[in-house]
């Protein structure tokens, strides 16, 4: 767990309004260092403890709430009923596999996604949702 955190987290908690400093900014940090870049506010709870991050699951949630409302995570439309917020802040799109509830980061460009799109709906007739989310103004990408 890094105890220093670097100058761009600082910059970003502080043009939030966020302590850039202490718990909120280490917790930030861990979060942007995960391999997994999706967590429920569960995991990312465990994730804190095993790096030595000591704060209580609800001070965890309440913080990440923050982090999202903010910017700094995004919250991804689930097939689960636990919220699940996306360590990678910069805009990018998402492929959801129901069964396994894995998700994908695509960092494509848009006529990719689209190339995707209707190779998946031909492949898998009547088994592709899509779902769109518009993003308020200055929310969270993906």
């Amino acid at each position: 767990m890094p105890h220093a955190v670097d100058a761009v987290l600082q910059d970003e908690l502080r043009r939030a309004g966020l302590p850039f400093r202490g718990p909120t900014a280490r917790l930030l940090a861990l979060l942007r260092q995960s391999e997994e870049t999706h967590l429920t506010a569960h995991e990312i709870a465990e994730l804190a403890a095993e790096a030595g991050l000591a704060l209580p699951p609800a001070e965890i949630a309440r913080q990440v709430e923050a982090f999202a409302d903010h910017g700094l995570l995004g919250r991804l439309p689930t097939t689960t009923a636990e919220p699940v917020f996306d360590t990678q802040p910069e805009p990018h799109f998402h492929l959801i596999y129901e069964e396994t509830a894995r998700i994908v980061d695509l960092h494509v460009s848009p006529e990719t996604l689209l190339a995707m799109l209707r190779d998946a709906l031909a492949r898998r007739p009547g088994e592709v949702e899509v779902v769109v989310v518009m993003r308020r103004a200055g929310g969270s990408g993906g």
